[in-house]
């Protein structure tokens, strides 16, 4: 096992906030972390039952103490993979921790999670007292030591595995002892190692160690530190009590590479203190890979990283010239209206002031928004995902750590001679051939007597699947037809980026015939069972967002034209040629199946296709830009009108109150900033119209933080909910628009949210 404590990080939101975001993140862990799932939650010390209630009990009781910017302390139990508690072991070990850290009964919330790898529980518990609301100082501030003996305590009482270089261990006698360190390699600080797996380079930690490390632990004098380091790129200075080492521009503390390496430590063995001289040497260092033998994927990385950077430069740019040209216009505005304002008094130009400055304030504001809208999201992330997208996951066991890397690389393995024989991998060979596609997954599904499927894909690694190359899945063929002799059925998908492979399933020779009189041409016909065909139809994709949305409307009329009415996939698995068909309807009497056939293989991509593809791009085309033209259609609207998100918002609560009866007013709010963003205001426009009008409909303004109100509002609206909700009510969007720029009240027709 390991324990962790997630170290506070100074932030700019209120306490109340940062324990609102952990309490939702421990009991809701999908909302961060998409592939991450709640395995079991739970709660101590509360008098209350619900998530909510509890989360305020946590909050009121952290606001008690107003020096202590955050009493909340976040562990982490995690589990190595392959092991998985139990429930009642996670509400164990939840007690046994809060008993020994001596907070038995301070306020908890603990949830397990489970990701694709490992098991880990999650506990935030209130150091606040809830009699004396004190807050605990445990272990008198060696709370991670005392962790690492429950740990271990836990280890022994459940039966989990021990981490090699734990600090503690319980021996057979049950009695907690303390694990001798030997000296072992120094490695950088775990800050340092997450900016290597963000950037795919060395940290100057890094860099400072391997130079380093053997030469200032060897040195006999200050004079031959100084002459080794120089030799390596590095300098050593002194500053103040402590020493630093310079690897280009950057420092690096002498204490972070060895803890011997302390100024202090370095005098008593080398003497006083020399200083080198270091004129000759460069001031800067060229940034290193981490993984040499991914240097190129880094360097097209890095490339990625600088073109996005200067994109986003130059946006800014614009955004920065727009802004100051509207300034301009602004001031000039100001200058000319208020000089003719003036004649009439102080009060009237005070209050034509005012009135500009709302003016344009909206404005800025209005402008910032649009702007900030034409920003691209940020595409290029760490390295590790980087190179996920690209077909190589970062797996620092394989990435060779040397820089001949690339020679020590063996070459695939040649085909064996099992593989090369089996009758499935000929016919696979000469089907791959003509589908021409880049990958291909494979798809095992074992059917039950009683009808029920279990479906596995082989390529499939960390919830991911990208396929197998061809080469690769020949050489897994004696795989493959080993699944297939235990009675599984096979399937293959073809996989590219720039072709579609289209299939029709559930053909009979009649169709089979029409569609090639009809002009399309396939690459591949399959017999799946007697009469019974697949075909598969390769033309190349647009490049274009919507090639997806294409190929799934033309695999769906094709096949409501010639093959199954119900699919509708442009990705979709078909039978693999060479094995059997093992529906039960089609076994025979003798106990067997039939064969799926390559009945037709040639290497040829459809025109015919590809100008039906045309012709739904075309129409998707069409209707994307009468959606843009009737989203430029409100900015034009709100030109002739005087409504402004204020005011909408009071048309809209009028008009619910008008139709519904609703005592929650949070709910009038979530419905009110709905229907502002489907008439097209931004997700700032909205938080800031719900800030400034949500109290004006209360009696009681006190009591709540609008701020945060607001923001929660806002999110939801623009969130995942809020896409739910807007595609429920979408028959309202007309109406909606109707009350907001229509002057006066008008019959409408009863709705619902």
């Amino acid at each position: 096992m390991v324990v962790k404590k997630i170290k506070y990080t100074k932030s700019t939101k209120p306490k109340e906030w940062q324990i609102a975001n952990l309490v939702d993140y421990i009991r809701n862990p999908s909302v961060r972390n998409r592939g991450e799932k709640i395995e079991h939650a739970g709660g101590r010390n509360f008098i209350t039952d619900t998530h909510t209630a509890q989360k305020l009990e946590m909050i009121a009781l952290a606001r008690e103490t107003v020096r202590s910017k955050m009493p909340v302390n976040h562990w982490v139990f995690s589990w190595p993979e392959g092991e998985q508690p139990t429930r009642a072991q996670v509400d164990e070990l939840v007690d046994i921790f809060l008993e020994k850290m001596g907070l038995n009964d301070h306020q908890a919330i603990y949830g397990l999670h489970c990701d694709t790898r490992n098991y880990h529980v999650h506990i935030a518990v209130n150091r606040v007292h809830p009699e004396t609301l004190k807050v605990v100082r445990t272990n008198n501030g060696f709370d991670i030591r005392e962790a690492h003996k429950i740990k271990a305590y836990i280890e022994k009482k459940q039966g989990w595995s021990e981490l090699a270089n734990a600090p503690f261990v319980y021996t057979e006698e049950g009695e907690l002892a303390e694990r001798k360190r030997l000296d072992s390699a120094v490695k950088p600080t775990p800050k340092a190692q997450d900016f290597e797996r963000a950037t795919g380079e060395k940290s100057a930690q890094r860099i400072a160690q391997e130079r380093g490390h053997e030469l200032i632990k060897n040195a006999e004098s200050w004079a031959e530190l100084h002459a080794a380091l120089k030799q390596a790129g590095l300098r050593f200075e002194k500053k103040g009590s402590g020493a630093i080492i310079w690897v280009g521009e950057q420092a690096v503390k002498a204490s972070s590479i060895d803890r011997a390496f302390s100024m202090g430590k370095l005098c008593k063995r080398l003497g006083e203190f020399v200083a080198g001289d270091y004129e000759d040497i460069a001031l800067s260092s060229a940034p290193e890979p981490l993984y040499p033998a991914l240097r190129a994927a880094w360097e097209m990385y890095r490339g990625a990283v600088r073109a996005e950077r200067e994109a986003k430069k130059e946006l800014e740019e614009k955004v920065r010239d727009e802004v100051n040209r509207l300034k301009e216009q602004q001031a000039k505005e100001r200058r000319e209206k208020l000089a003719r304002i003036a004649k009439y008094g102080v009060p009237f130009l005070n209050i034509g002031r005012h009135c500009l400055k709302l003016k344009h304030v909206q404005q800025l504001r209005e402008l910032r928004a649009s702007l900030r809208a034409t920003l691209p999201a940020r595409r290029v992330k760490r390295f590790s995902d980087w190179l996920k997208t690209h077909g190589r996951p970062l797996n620092p066991l394989y990435a060779i750590t040397h820089e001949d890397a690339g020679k020590a690389r063996h070459p695939p393995s040649p085909l064996s001679t099992e593989a090369a024989s089996l009758p499935q991998a000929k016919l696979f060979m000469e089907y791959a051939k003509a589908v021409n596609a880049e990958r291909y997954r494979v798809t095992a599904i074992k059917m039950d007597a009683n009808g029920e499927k279990k479906v596995m894909i082989q390529d499939k690694r960390n919830g991911e699947s990208r396929g197998f190359t061809p080469e690769e899945l020949l050489r897994r063929m004696p795989e493959i037809v080993k699944l297939a002799r235990r009675g599984e059925n096979i399937y293959y998908t073809p996989l590219s980026e720039r072709k579609h492979h289209i299939l029709i399933d559930d053909m009979s020779p009649e169709k089979v015939m029409q569609l090639q009189k009809d002009g399309f041409k396939p690459a591949v016909f399959l017999e799946s069972s007697p009469d019974n065909y697949q075909c598969i139809l390769t033309f190349p994709k647009f490049q274009w967002e919507f090639d997806r949305e294409v190929g799934n409307r033309l695999a769906s009329a094709l096949n409501k034209r010639y093959g199954d009415q119900k699919l509708s996939g442009a990705v979709h698995p078909h039978r693999a040629p060479g094995f059997e068909n093992r529906k039960p309807k089609h076994k025979r009497e003798d106990g067997t199946f039939p064969l799926v056939n390559l009945s037709y293989a040639v290497r040829q991509e459809c025109q015919k296709a590809l100008v039906e593809a045309r012709k739904i791009e075309q129409a998707l085309a069409t209707a994307q830009q009468q959606r843009e033209r009737q989203a430029n259609l409100l900015p034009s609207i709100a030109a002739q009108g005087t409504a402004s998100p204020q005011q909408a918002y009071f048309k809209h609560w009028e008009d619910i109150r008008a139709h519904i009866t609703i005592m929650d007013l949070s709910r009038v709010d979530a419905m009110i900033a709905l229907r502002l963003r489907t008439n097209g205001h931004s997700q700032e426009e909205v938080e800031e119209t719900i800030r400034v009008c949500a109290p004006e409909i209360r009696e009681t303004r006190k009591g709540r933080n609008w701020e945060r109100y607001a923001e929660r509002t806002a999110a939801y609206a623009f969130g995942l909910a809020g896409d739910r909700d807007m595609e429920r009510n979408s028959r309202y969007r007309e109406l909606w628009l109707r009350v907001e720029w229509q002057e006066g009240p008008e019959q409408r027709t009863r709705m619902r949210f």
